[in-house]
């Protein structure tokens, strides 16, 4: 069961921890801010990219196999 919640748990750890540090921190914890917010940012875009739709000539191949 762990496995299925590690990541959304690490996730939203982030999330919150860079809520947190804007709010309470200047400077540093700016980019903190910045870095941590941006980690459901770039899971967000890779897991797009992994489901990006099939082309024409991919699924033509399969039609005919």
């Amino acid at each position: 069961m762990m496995r299925i919640w590690l990541w959304p748990i690490v996730i939203a750890l982030a999330t919150a921890f860079g809520l947190v540090a804007g709010l309470v921190s200047e400077d540093v914890g700016d980019w903190l801010s910045w870095a941590a917010l941006g980690v459901p940012v770039l899971v967000s875009l890779h897991g797009l990219r992994r489901c990006r739709p099939q082309g024409q000539h991919e699924m033509r191949i399969r039609a005919q196999g």
